[in-house]
């Protein structure tokens, strides 16, 4: 008598699958340290951010035989958050990167009031100025790079835009979050399902998955 083993439907993994996606993507997204290199700041695991360059100089400007360079991290600043404010000097004429200065940084808000903050040198990276700071106004605001102390001080300005939410500005980098997770999400997807594939074949060709006789 013909004997004949059902082939039961697998339920389908791409519940699985979007659950996977999303706990890697938090996980990128979260604890990553973000270091400073000379070329701007290292994200370091976060994928998202790498593709898109935040971490890279954002504007630079001309003093005194000096290439200022600044960024902010995050790039767009949030009303109450911390901020990265990193300026990076080089000089012009040799190339080389400009250490042990006594630095200051003006802030002058939308209001007309200011802050002078002293400027710290970054431990470990030659030529690199930061500060953390928590930016209290919403809207544009001056940021004036300041070196004292030098045989000729030298001074540059930046502007920056305070918001209070990512949703107010800073459009493309919104954009370029949603086409990398959208991209990210196509390609981990297309990975499972042909993964998927390929044992389900696999399955189909086995001999308990053929007909057999007693």
């Amino acid at each position: 008598m013909p004997r004949t083993h059902d082939h039961h439907p697998q339920p389908s993994s791409l519940p699985t699958a979007l659950c996977s996606v999303l706990l890697v993507i938090a996980t990128l997204a979260c604890g990553t340290p973000v270091l400073a290199h000379h070329g701007g700041l290292g994200i370091e695991g976060d994928l998202v951010q790498w593709a898109l360059k935040v971490d890279q100089w954002q504007d630079e400007g001309i003093a005194q035989g000096h290439r200022v360079k600044f960024l902010s991290y995050p790039r767009q600043p949030l009303i109450g958050n911390s901020t990265r404010l990193v300026f990076e000097i080089q000089s012009t004429v040799t190339g080389q990167y400009v250490s042990g200065l006594t630095a200051q940084l003006e802030v002058r808000a939308p209001d007309g009031s200011q802050r002078q903050l002293p400027l710290p040198e970054t431990t470990g990276v030659t030529a690199y100025y930061e500060i953390a700071m928590v930016f209290e106004q919403e809207g544009e605001h001056t940021m004036t790079f300041r070196a004292l102390g030098t045989d000729i001080p030298f001074d540059t300005s930046f502007r920056k835009t305070v918001s209070r939410s990512t949703l107010h500005s800073d459009w493309p980098t919104l954009l370029g979050y949603g086409t990398v997770l959208a991209a990210f999400l196509v390609t981990w997807l297309g990975f499972v399902v042909s993964v998927q594939g390929r044992f389900a074949t696999v399955r189909e060709g086995s001999p308990a998955s053929h007909t057999g006789t007693l």
